[in-house]
């Protein structure tokens, strides 16, 4: 398991969008075959109806169409909203102080202004990390799912028409009930997760949010 991490990420630094977007298409298929599972156990239907491979296919698709979007997103908000250490978050180790009275207060000393100078880097990161979410929640996410209602119903053969009213009947709907999970996830993304991992670390999620849309 941690060769095949540390392969995943030596890819994903190499070749990030096909990394990314072959993660991303995996996880997407997963999604839709998991919702389909327990359609199938949940199904009143005397002979439920066989895996709609079809339908998985579109997930693929559309998974792995908007990754490079979902890169170069992340790319934006890091570079537009940076945090200055990647250790903020993290106590720093305390390192044995020097003997003598002189030492002992200028060892102090520094401790304080350690201390005031961290206080200072997780004040701006937690801003940072606000100014991020709030981008995504606002701008992304009703994006992406503008896509995925519009691109769902062209290719499942529906014309302009089709692919309006899905997207005026749910996608207020799914944007809310999204919002009472993707804040706390995309949080923890923008304060701790290193940039290359980013998109795959919320499609984990996505995996079953995704079995959710395609319900």
């Amino acid at each position: 398991m941690a060769s095949f991490f540390r392969f995943w990420t030596r890819q994903a630094e190499i070749r990030p969008f096909v990394t990314i977007a072959a993660t991303e298409a995996c996880l997407s298929a997963c999604g839709d075959l998991i919702a389909q599972t327990l359609a199938k156990h949940i199904s009143t239907e005397e002979k439920p109806k066989g895996y709609d491979l079809w339908r998985t296919s579109r997930f693929i698709l559309f998974a792995t169409c908007v990754s490079p979007i979902g890169v170069k997103w992340h790319r934006f908000l890091d570079s537009r909203f940076p945090i200055r250490s990647p250790n903020t978050w993290f106590k720093t180790k305390r390192r044995p102080s020097s003997s003598g009275h002189a030492h002992s207060a200028a060892a102090a000393a520094a401790r304080l202004a350690n201390r005031a100078r961290k206080k200072s880097e997780r004040k701006h990161a937690a801003k940072q990390v606000g100014k991020r979410l709030l981008c995504d929640i606002l701008l992304y996410e009703p994006a992406i799912y503008t896509l995925f209602f519009g691109s769902m119903a062209v290719m499942e053969g529906g014309g302009l028409s089709d692919a309006k009213y899905r997207i005026s009947a749910l996608l207020l709907p799914t944007y809310l009930t999204g919002l009472t999970i993707s804040p706390i996830i995309q949080t923890v993304n923008f304060a701790f997760i290193p940039l290359v991992y980013r998109v795959p670390f919320g499609s984990c999620f996505d995996l079953f949010w995704d079995s959710y849309l395609s319900w």
